[in-house]
């Protein structure tokens, strides 16, 4: 099964600023496209999604990322970073990003904002700015925080937006109830899907994946249905071993859709994410 890998990080800390990186050994180094396990013959393509650098340099991360497409034929688009409560200087960006063809979203993290600042009336025009610009929105969220996500989706019905991560559940704690009533109430709204990955960094470490992830892979696909999911891999952050990335297309692709038609598999595995990014697809 060819898949779109819906969410991939790559970064260089040596030629861009990432605070967050300081608390992680492990990812506080390079992680370019040759280290992708994007090689295999299950990857029909890529989806970049800003790694949270310093936002001066978001610009630069764009570029950069762009360059990188000559040596990683994968590369199908770019989710840069965009201030949505920025005002004018929003406006500008998004005129600078149009003139990058790779572009296809914008991303603001929304998982250490509080409900007031994600809901604030600045934010809300930014979002509307957001989608008069023919971009989609990444959201990314904690579970608690899905509810307010729902409110501010619901404030524009225009800007068509995906969940990233699943809205982070408590894959290590097993506990389904909040969160699954949260994505139901998310999955009321049409402008709304969801991607199926970053478990791997929800998950409790030293026990398998699988048996942690897969009911809420399920649960998910089963709330919004295979139509509007995508797989991404959240590689590096939720893995970083070639052996992983595969494990989680199985997972999701195999076991999670076990018993799937054609047509719901390949919406998972590339159709969601091609229709929603505007990509190019080969058969």
């Amino acid at each position: 099964m060819k898949v779109i890998d819906s969410h991939v990080h790559v970064w260089d800390p040596t030629l861009f600023d990432y605070t967050w990186l300081a608390n992680s050994a492990a990812l506080n180094k390079p992680f370019l496209p040759q280290d992708l396990p994007h090689t295999s013959n299950n990857t029909r393509g890529a989806v970049f999604v800003q790694a949270d650098c310093r936002e001066d340099q978001a610009l630069k991360e764009v570029d950069w990322v762009s360059a990188l497409a000559a040596d990683w034929p994968a590369l199908s688009a770019v989710v840069a970073f965009a201030r949505l409560d920025g005002g004018n200087e929003l406006a500008r960006d998004l005129e600078q990003l149009a003139q990058r063809p790779l572009v296809r979203g914008v991303r603001h993290l929304f998982q250490d904002l509080d409900d007031s600042q994600i809901l604030a009336p600045q934010m809300i025009a930014g979002a509307r700015q957001v989608a008069l610009a023919g971009l989609t929105f990444d959201a990314c969220v904690r579970s608690w925080q899905l509810g307010t996500l729902a409110d501010w989706a619901r404030e524009v019905p225009e800007l068509s937006i995906v969940l990233d991560h699943m809205g982070k559940p408590p894959v290590a704690k097993g506990t389904l109830g909040a969160w699954r009533d949260s994505m139901r109430k998310l999955a009321g709204l049409p402008n709304v899907v969801i991607k199926l990955s970053g478990a791997g960094a929800e998950a409790a470490p030293g026990r398998p994946l699988g048996g942690q992830a897969l009911p809420f892979i399920q649960e998910a696909l089963q709330i919004f249905g295979p139509e509007r999911c995508m797989i991404g891999s959240d590689w590096p952050v939720s893995m970083t071993d070639p052996a992983a990335y595969q494990g989680w297309i199985d997972l999701v692709m195999d076991s999670a859709l076990a018993g799937a038609s054609a047509a719901e598999r390949d919406g998972v595995a590339w159709a969601t994410a091609a229709r929603f990014y505007r990509l190019d697809t080969p058969a």
